[in-house]
């Protein structure tokens, strides 16, 4: 490809609510797979601390359970836990994706990926410093998962959680684009 037209005359072009649509299901499953490393994550974590592997599951379900998803008795923490994660990391993974795909300024992947990595720290920093600083003792009397959670290890965990969304997201950041081309559209597919 020798010029930035012949370029964009390779992407093909959708109205913006189904550019948005592919984005947002890029980015939700994405986040979905962010997800499961971060999961991951949090259990090799708890191991390397010497802990139980499900240990941060348990704490960050302290959020709708309480001190009660600390017991080691109940195993309900787990669903808790894991919903919470996948269906938050979905959402937010559909958000990042429909901010950068698609973008000038995050076409090389050290972009890409970089954006991933503090689009997971700032997830970080604003759920657990201006949300759950202030909502989990209002809810539960205590903050048991700032308290609880190393500060490294949720830095750590959420910054991964944006590289693999950035990476997952980044082989689809120009499969639409929001310009309409000069391509004939009549081509009759068999």
């Amino acid at each position: 490809m020798n010029s930035a037209v012949e370029w964009l005359e390779t992407r093909t072009y959708v109205p913006r609510q189904w550019r948005n649509m592919f984005f947002g299901t890029v980015g939700a499953v994405a986040g979905f797979l962010g997800s499961l490393v971060m999961i991951t994550g949090d259990i090799i974590a708890a191991r390397v601390m010497g802990k139980s592997p499900f240990m941060m599951l348990r704490v960050y379900a302290t959020l709708r359970d309480g001190a009660g998803a600390l017991s080691l008795s109940d195993r309900s923490f787990f669903l808790s836990a894991f919903v919470m994660h996948l269906a938050l990391g979905s959402a937010f993974g559909a958000i990042f994706a429909l901010i950068v795909s698609g973008r000038a300024r995050f076409q090389s992947m050290a972009h890409y990926l970089s954006a991933g990595i503090m689009f997971g720290l700032t997830i970080w920093i604003v759920n657990f410093y201006l949300i759950l600083s202030w909502i989990q003792p209002l809810i539960n009397g205590r903050e048991f998962i700032l308290s609880n959670i190393p500060w490294w290890v949720a830095a750590i965990t959420h910054a991964v959680y944006g590289l693999t969304i950035a990476a997952v997201c980044y082989p689809f950041r120009n499969d639409v684009s929001p310009y309409e081309s000069g391509r004939r559209t009549d081509i009759p597919i068999f």
